[in-house]
């Protein structure tokens, strides 16, 4: 019988050695994963809290554009503040966010943004770019002559554009006049022999029933009818989506019409340009047979040319809307204005002379019916608020500060202003809140001087005409970014008259009103009302440097955009470039 030696027993313990290692080898991996999986969630958790710092910051951005609209790209940088938050998750957690304007690109906001966890154990940081679109604002002043329900003109005036901002009216003029209307069948009526520089657009129809020739394009959504007679009566092309009847004259360019075409004898087509076809009409055709009404031999009545144009039909509005009144003057007067309780009737008699600047009136000769004057000799202004100044600041200049949000302002509730009486604009903007109406006859004169302005809010009837005069230094804007003379009116029907013979430079504003022109002056600026109604001989100036006046101010309702401001994801790194890092300041 052998002896047991306990070899059993060693290869119990060698085995059960290597089950050891093998085990504590596993642990050890298991160890190693384990720290790993912490180490990456702290990171995952650094990463998301660096995404948050970026949304948060986005969407403080895109609050701030909601308040204040017309900020550029590197005021809302400059208005906001460094983001630092995470605390109200855990109080491990934490994340600084910063914006910042792209050095190279001017609508690349840079928003910068590190999270950390665990008192900066784990720490992630995300670099985001996002793509700033800046508000479109429309302007105010788009058209010579805006006629939201119509346009009559009848007398034989030149109607053309120059810019103020470039020069005098003989060193700039052009033909960029443009006269418009917005309402249903707001239709445009000229009935005299005005030589028109420009482009004509009616939602309505367009009637040359006088001998005025259009050195420009029409567009219409109504008919276009063109009476008898030679010469070139539109050089330009035709567009109407209702019918199309030439009884006269030449057309430059070509014609469009989604309705019926009718010419008669003594009208042509001449397509100087060379478009593919004269004339394409939807409905039927109607056209003498002569030489005139052949393109290539191929007569007008020929089915290639009865074929839909496929226009697009111009956008029409009611009276009251915001595109019939971009400045948002209907729903702003009564702000603006405020109590009119205490106004009083201001009018300058005879000889009498007054200079108004924007924080006082002073007065020579005698008080007359003026108001309430100090023991100084002097009438104070009052403050408003005035939406229009929101973003081009009223201007003074014996104001070494102004804290207030509010302009000073002339409240009164009429303002007649004749018999050889003098007013003088001076010292910067003025502006005349008038509860009541406003008139300049009788001989007298309104002298606004050079980089000053005034801005007349009235609610009655304007009357400028029977040989008073309005004088301006400096046509166009003023160095603030104001019109020089500017009426805005909220009142409706027959409102605003014009009737001196003297010329006048003046922005008009009045989209309910009806305007009559019967004078025999020029006028410069730009005119808008709900209905022209122009039946004398002046000329019409449009002031182009007015295009860059926008509707409204920052907090006008009846701002009038084109696109709202945008802020939208672009791209992400883990780290700023060199070249942009060093410019910008973390």
């Amino acid at each position: 019988m052998n002896k047991q030696r306990g070899f059993t027993l060693v290869k119990v313990l060698l085995l059960s050695t290597m089950a050891g290692v093998i085990v504590f080898g596993a642990m050890k991996e298991t160890l190693v994963q384990e720290r790993l999986s912490g180490n990456f969630q702290k990171s995952m958790n650094a990463r998301f809290l660096s995404e948050k710092g970026i949304y948060d910051m986005a969407e403080q951005l895109r609050a701030k554009l909601v308040q204040e609209p017309w900020l550029t790209r590197d005021e809302l940088v400059a208005v906001q503040e460094p983001l630092k938050g995470g605390g109200e998750i855990g109080d491990d957690l934490k994340y600084d966010v910063s914006a910042h304007a792209h050095p190279d690109y001017d609508d690349i906001i840079i928003i910068v943004s590190s999270g950390e966890r665990y008192s900066g154990d784990s720490n992630d940081r995300i670099v985001a770019y996002y793509k700033f679109k800046p508000a479109t604002k429309s302007p105010v002043n788009d058209s010579l002559i805006a006629g939201c329900m119509g346009v009559t003109l009848k007398g034989s005036g030149l109607i053309d554009s120059y810019d103020s901002s470039q020069g005098s009216y003989e060193e700039t003029k052009g033909s960029n006049a443009l006269i418009t209307t917005g309402g249903n069948n707001a239709h445009v009526y000229l009935q005299g022999h005005s030589i028109i520089k420009g482009d004509v657009n009616s939602t309505g129809g367009v009637y040359l029933t006088g001998s005025s020739p259009i050195y420009g394009n029409v567009k219409a959504n109504g008919n276009v009818e063109i009476s008898s007679g030679g010469g070139v009566r539109v050089d330009g092309n035709v567009e109407t989506l209702s019918d199309f009847i030439h009884r006269g004259g030449e057309i430059s360019g070509y014609v469009r019409a989604s309705g019926d075409a009718t010419m008669e004898w003594g009208a042509s087509i001449a397509n100087l340009e060379g478009v593919d076809l004269d004339i394409k009409y939807g409905g039927s055709g109607t056209f003498p047979d002569g030489s005139d009404f052949y393109q290539d031999g191929i007569h007008y009545s020929a089915a290639k040319y009865n074929v839909d144009p496929g226009l697009i039909p111009l956008e029409t509005y009611t009276p009251d809307s915001e595109q019939c009144d971009p400045a948002g003057i209907i729903s702003n007067m009564g702000n603006v204005i405020g109590n009119s309780n205490a106004f009083l009737n201001y009018t300058i008699d005879a000889n009498d002379y007054y200079t108004f600047t924007p924080t006082r009136v002073g007065y020579e000769t005698r008080q007359g019916n003026s108001g309430k004057v100090s023991d100084s000799g002097v009438i104070l202004a009052t403050q408003q608020n005035v939406y229009t100044f929101d973003e081009n600041a009223q201007r003074y200049q014996d104001v070494i500060e102004n804290d207030s949000e509010e302009e000073y302002v002339f409240g009164m509730k009429s303002f007649s202003l004749s018999s050889n009486g003098n007013v003088t604009i001076q010292g910067g903007d003025v502006i005349f809140l008038v509860d009541g109406d406003f008139s300049i006859t009788g001989g007298s004169s309104l002298t606004i001087k050079d980089d000053s302005s005034l801005t007349l809010f009235v609610t009655g009837k304007v009357e400028l005409g029977g040989s008073g005069d309005v004088i301006v230094e400096r046509h166009g804007l003023t160095s603030g970014g104001h019109a020089t003379f500017s009426i805005y009116s909220n009142k409706s029907g027959e409102a605003i008259s014009l009737s001196g013979d003297s010329d006048m430079y003046s922005v008009i504003y009045a989209p309910l009103a009806t305007i009559d022109i019967t004078g025999n002056g020029s006028i410069y600026g730009s005119i808008l009302g709900s209905y022209i109604n122009g039946q004398g001989n002046p000329d019409f100036h449009f002031d182009e440097a007015l295009k860059t006046v926008v509707g409204g101010g920052s907090s006008g309702s009846g701002d009038s955009t084109s696109g709202i401001p945008t802020l939208t994801f672009d791209r992400w790194f883990y780290r700023l470039p060199e070249s942009v890092k060093a410019e910008i300041s973390e």
